[in-house]
């Protein structure tokens, strides 16, 4: 009995992994602990990470299920979304950023106080301030809106 369940796991196994995978599990958590503005609290949360197994769990979890997903369907359950875009950076504070998906042209510049700005090729202006993780974004009509990035 012991030998077909050893059998039975080992065979689960090797039919479950077969691709390295984008690991996005991974870094999700590690995304999460480098986005501390503060490096003593970011040390800090990688230490937890790393003593509590918070990194093997995520790693193990990734390598035999989300990767083995990604590999057998095609997409991993664990998204992270990106804007694919061409930046070319202009000088120290600004840079030119044009969206891949709709061709449009934006010119980002950063202010000496640390928030952004980024005009579209109409003039039209929306400012950004990040917080942490935590992204508000104000435009030319008055409204904002915050994310959590």
């Amino acid at each position: 009995m012991k030998k077909m369940i050893y059998g039975a796991a080992a065979a689960l196994i090797l039919a479950t992994t077969g691709c390295t995978g984008s690991f996005q599990l991974m870094q999700a958590v590690h995304r999460w602990h480098r986005n501390f503005e503060n490096r003593w609290t970011d040390e800090i949360c990688y230490l937890v990470a790393c003593i509590l197994p918070i990194y093997a769990a995520s790693y193990t979890v990734d390598t035999i299920f989300f990767n083995s997903v990604e590999f057998w369907m095609g997409t991993n359950p664990v998204q992270i979304n990106t804007a694919e875009a061409t930046i070319t950076r202009v000088d120290a504070t600004t840079a030119i950023v044009q969206s891949k998906a709709t061709g449009e042209t934006f010119t980002l510049k950063r202010a000496a106080d640390g928030t952004f700005a980024m005009t579209d090729m109409h003039g039209n202006t929306v400012t950004a301030e990040m917080q942490g993780s935590l992204l508000t974004m104000t435009f030319p009509d008055g409204t904002t809106r915050t994310s959590l990035m």
